[in-house]
């Protein structure tokens, strides 16, 4: 150990003494000056020291109190190696990407986004809390937008958590620029280029895009038939240590639109805990879940689940304000966020903050996942009587998307996807949402702009266009 630097050696020290039981979990650590003093370093040295067990959850510092054994210690802290190697991240073709770059473009019927009309978010409501605290409040628009974000929100969130299973403090929380930007910072804190990823298959194609930007190797996991991740398949990756890192969208996965039951969760997250997997995940659409019992996160059976969540899916398309949590990579994360935008801005984040407390949000959440129950039901049931027979359409448990499958011998839904373009229909491809073909008869569409004229007639259009793609059917043969 001599020659390990000094402040490796105060680590090991520590370490040992925490795996040989003489600190347990929550034992409060000596603080940097008596640390310095007891092992004749610098309070630069002392303070590195405990900074890295801190980097390797074996303590936690707590803010005014210092620095304690971690509550939950890691099962091991050997590096995650592969026995089997993932699949290479597939290069996405020059069409795919092109296509990716065109969802969400201006057209005429908007059915490849996730989001819906204007009327159905309370836009209105919080134009007028923005108004009246930008008079009250002019500091939050003058102010340098710093630190981790508005406290008073911060402490929202952590309160409302409280309700779907998770024990969450403001000091780990995060406010980020969408829940996009949430995701970005968790991959980028906890993972290295080359790593292993598993991600549910179909994926989100955004999410696809950021994991090949961050040059991580992927595993899709295909979806079990009732609609959510394969779990024998998942934790078999876990067991064999095929993965370092499992990205999901628990909730209301987008684009299926099925939740994870809660013992399946459980079953994920115990074998993850086990593994020294991470888990990343993304809790966008868990306040979109239909019925009034909202879904627990995967993090509520877990305490090391990192939590990505936001408010463009329920407040409004335009209200980029998202957030993560995490117990053991916080530090990095917050470093990250610092040097790739700073800061979120205060304003909206106060205006989300009033919405929250002042039980405006519950109550819009309430009516929204009512209308987006029935807009989805209208949708579904037009695309049935419309599209050949054999189309499979998904029965969502929240949120705003369908994903639809075509018969065998129908038009490939590139060709599919081009023609709708053409007319200012927007509809999102089942090629993005994969590495390969697997999904070129299925395509994701919107249902949070209702069933109006408009959206029948372009719906009638796309059932159109796959019928005449078919073979023409022999009529039976008339009985003499």
């Amino acid at each position: 150990m001599a020659s390990l630097p000094r402040y490796r050696q105060i680590t090991e020290q520590i370490k040992r003494a925490v795996q040989e039981g003489v600190l347990p979990p929550d034992t409060r650590l000596p603080s940097v000056r008596t640390l310095a003093t007891q092992h004749n370093v610098s309070l630069t040295t002392a303070l590195k020291a405990l900074r890295t067990l801190e980097d390797e959850h074996v303590a936690v510092a707590r803010p005014k109190s210092g620095f304690f054994v971690a509550p939950t210690l890691p099962l091991s802290r050997e590096p995650v190696k592969s026995e089997t190697p993932p699949a290479d991240f597939a290069q996405l073709d020059e069409q795919t990407e092109l296509h990716m770059s065109m969802v969400g473009e201006a057209c005429r019927v908007p059915l490849d986004l996730a989001n819906g009309r204007r009327e159905l978010y309370p836009v209105r409501k919080l134009s007028q809390i923005m108004r009246q605290l930008s008079y009250s409040k002019p500091f939050l628009l003058g102010d340098c937008v710093k630190g981790t974000g508005y406290p008073p929100l911060k402490e929202e969130i952590a309160r409302r958590a409280v309700s779907y299973g998770c024990n969450i403090t403001p000091d780990t929380l995060l406010i980020t620029n969408g829940c996009i930007e949430a995701l970005s910072l968790a991959l980028r804190a906890t993972l290295e280029p080359g790593d292993a990823v598993a991600v549910e298959s179909p994926c989100y194609f955004v999410l696809l895009q950021m994991l090949r930007n961050l040059d991580l190797r992927l595993t899709e996991v295909d979806a079990c038939p009732e609609g959510y991740v394969d779990c024998d398949k998942l934790t078999s990756l876990f067991r064999r240590k095929a993965v370092k890192a499992f990205v999901t969208l628990a909730n209301v996965n987008n684009p299926l639109g099925k939740t994870i039951p809660d013992e399946i969760k459980a079953d994920i997250t115990r074998q993850a805990d086990e593994n020294g997997i991470i888990i990343i995940e993304d809790d966008t659409f868990g306040d979109a879940a239909f019925g009034e019992q909202r879904p627990f996160p995967m993090r509520a059976f877990s305490r090391n689940v990192i939590l990505c969540s936001g408010f463009s899916k329920t407040i409004a398309p335009g209200v980029r304000i998202g957030w993560v949590h995490s117990l053991h990579y916080m530090r990095k994360i917050t470093s990250l966020k610092y040097t790739s935008s700073m800061g979120s801005q205060v304003l909206p984040q106060a205006a989300i903050s009033e919405l929250l407390s002042n039980g405006g949000y519950d109550a819009h959440l309430r009516r929204l996942r009512r209308e987006l129950a029935v807009q989805i039901q209208k949708i579904r049931n037009l695309v049935l009587r419309t599209f050949p027979p054999g189309t499979t359409v998904t029965t969502p448990e929240g949120g705003y998307v369908l994903w639809v499958t075509m018969p065998e011998g129908s038009l490939n839904v590139r060709t599919l996807f081009l023609n709708a373009r053409a007319e200012g229909i927007g509809i999102a491809p089942g090629h993005i949402f994969a590495t390969d073909s697997r999904y070129d008869l299925c395509f994701r569409l919107n249902a949070g702009f209702g069933c109006d004229t408009e959206v029948e007639t372009a719906i009638r259009q796309l059932a159109q266009w796959c019928r005449g793609s078919l073979p023409a059917q022999k009529s039976p043969p008339v009985a003499g």
